[in-house]
């Protein structure tokens, strides 16, 4: 008798709590959201968002550096009304990160793109539409409900340039970020096991993997043809490259140089920022070609491996440029104590990337949403513990990071040409800037 009443008052809590099912809405973090879209992909695609470049150092530094943070509370302050309100580039934010832009999300399946940007849309938060985007800026366009940012990658051709940034203006982006660590792109050794290519195909490797996933597989071939709709007029999407070959082969421009940006400051009059930047003198050479702001990150450790963590290279690079120009912050970003720390060290707002295709893969619009409002909530939930009620009050004596960071405690040598160099050589065309001693250096 006594078993049936505690099953009975068992059974009574359960329906007085509910019953949480849906585990994506019920996630309480974005490893969470990351577990569930690990299950529900199959390995290609999984490992198309999750993957980095070569041993993926780079990739685990970004998070683990972020852990070495330390937080500096503050007690007794009236964090009642806590303000997660910034601005990026002059343009007002309600929370103090973006979307960040993401190619290839198609391959998440729930719509890719579109799913995300109406998200997005509803959450109040700008969607940066990637250039290697499945869906056309148009068509996520089309669906979007909230501010758009275009992100512009400069592949071959002053055309192709010209083109994209005119419909990025047409369809009312509000800022245009140029990606500049892509000169080729980076071996990211889980694609080549999986077999990725573009579009992708079934092969002996991943079929298993993809069968086992009959509602992905379904989403695949419920639209176009997986391949940059960006770029239709060009984009040879029966080639069936590997993903690093296309992008090496049929895109990506490695003769780029700083001049190269006046053409797309030209083209472009409203806020410019320059993603990609890990040192101070890119940072100073992004502002004198004229950019707005810069976006500390190092591609998500999907580029050039053995680079030092994002979060290590902030404080340099805001030292740098500090009250010039506004920096952003982006790179292993899993929830809001990690966007606050990013800020506390200089940065004026941050972009999440994969914290948001974790939630796209793991359960479509709704994931997203989720996955925006995990960082919301742990953003204002670590200002009230923190002891401070706005992040724009946010600064260095609230957190306690390595030394090393700033050059101490590592050899740190300067750069043989100088940023003046550099652009001196430039303006004359020389093949080579000069060195300190007034000699081309080679």
């Amino acid at each position: 008798m006594k078993r049936l009443d505690g099953a009975i008052d068992f059974a009574k809590l359960l329906l007085a709590g509910g019953l949480a099912t849906n585990p994506v809405t019920s996630a309480p973090t974005i490893d969470d959201l990351r577990a569930v879209a690990k299950r529900r992909l199959p390995r290609v695609a999984f490992d198309i968002v999750d993957g980095a470049a070569d041993a993926e150092a780079t990739a685990a530094s970004n998070l683990a550096d972020l852990r070495e943070v330390l937080f500096e509370p503050r007690s007794l302050v009236d964090v009642s009304r806590p303000s997660t309100r910034t601005d990026a580039v002059g343009i007002p934010l309600e929370q103090p990160f973006v979307l960040g832009p993401c190619g290839l999300m198609r391959m998440l399946g729930h719509g890719g793109e579109k799913a995300a940007v109406r998200a997005a849309g509803d959450a109040g938060v700008p969607y940066t539409i990637s250039s290697a985007a499945n869906w056309s800026m148009e068509e996520i366009a089309a669906e979007a409900t909230g501010p758009l940012w275009f992100q512009l990658y400069m592949y071959k051709g002053e055309g192709i340039v010209r083109d994209l940034v005119t419909r990025a203006k047409r369809i009312g982006a509000e800022l245009l970020m140029v990606t500049v660590d892509l000169p080729v792109n980076g071996k990211r050794p889980r694609d080549h096991r999986n077999g990725m290519t573009i579009p992708p195909k079934v092969t002996r490797s991943n079929f298993l993997s993809a069968a086992r996933h009959p509602s992905w597989l379904l989403s695949l071939v419920s639209g176009p043809p997986i391949g940059f709709r960006n770029l239709a007029d060009i984009d040879l999407g029966g080639s069936r490259l590997s993903h690093q070959e296309y992008v090496n082969t049929k895109l990506i421009n490695p003769s780029l140089t700083w001049d190269d940006l006046e053409l797309v400051r030209q083209l472009w009059d409203g806020p410019l920022v320059i993603k990609g930047i890990t040192t101070p003198a890119d940072a100073r050479l992004a502002r004198r070609a004229g950019a707005d702001g810069v976006i500390v990150s190092n591609h998500g450790g999907r580029q050039l491996d053995s680079t030092p963590s994002s979060i290590a290279a902030l404080p340099r690079v805001v030292d740098a440029v500090a009250g010039d120009m506004s920096v952003g912050f982006d790179g292993g970003i899993r929830g809001g104590g990690d966007v606050v720390k990013a800020l506390a060290l200089g940065a004026d707002y941050t972009l999440l990337g994969r914290a948001w295709a974790y939630g796209l893969a793991a359960g479509g619009g709704a994931g997203v949403r989720r996955a925006i409002d995990i960082v919301d909530s742990e953003v204002r939930q670590t200002l009230s513990l923190l002891g401070c009620p706005d992040v724009r009050d946010l600064d260095r004596s609230f957190v306690t990071y390595p030394a090393r960071w700033h050059g101490q405690g590592r050899v740190v040598t300067e750069p043989r040409v100088s940023v003046d160099a550099v652009i001196e050589a430039s303006q004359r065309g020389a093949g080579a800037p000069l060195d300190a001693e007034g000699q081309e250096s080679r």
